[in-house]
């Protein structure tokens, strides 16, 4: 799959954070072309992922309906989807959460308030140690 051909779903109740990340996200070569969705929370990301296959997940936590947490546990176990990489963005900062994120399903987990220089630093780190199986649907 080419890059133009990456999908990508955004997950906050903040339309403001949803568009810093959405505009991060296309600072990045491998985004230009992207097709970035969005959700509102969980629920509403949960029914787009049941019949999409994204190539990234960046999802906030703290949502009304269905929060991050569960949200990735249903993409992880519902759908049976272990192999998009889920990325949390969340204020809550605290070790157990972290881990609650992790343990969750999410493959990185990222602290609010946060830059879009810090969101990009991220992404590359995280991306490039996933290089290999990036963008074919693979993890």
């Amino acid at each position: 799959m080419g890059q133009e051909e990456a999908r990508v779903l955004v997950v906050d109740d903040s339309i403001v954070v949803r568009q810093v990340l959405i505009l991060t996200l296309r600072q990045l070569p491998e985004f230009v072309y992207a097709i970035i969705e969005e959700a509102g929370n969980g629920a509403i990301a949960l029914k787009k992922a049941e019949g999409v296959r994204y190539d990234l997940i960046l999802s906030d936590i703290r949502m009304p309906y269905m929060d991050g947490l569960e949200f990735v546990r249903r993409v992880r176990q519902d759908l049976k989807d272990r192999k998009t990489p889920i990325l949390l963005i969340s204020t809550l900062g605290t070790d157990a959460d972290v881990q609650r994120g992790l343990e969750a399903g999410a493959d990185a987990y990222l602290l609010k308030p946060i830059s879009p220089h810090h969101i990009k630093a991220a992404l590359r780190e995280f991306l490039d140690r996933r290089r290999n199986g990036f963008g074919s649907g693979a993890a």
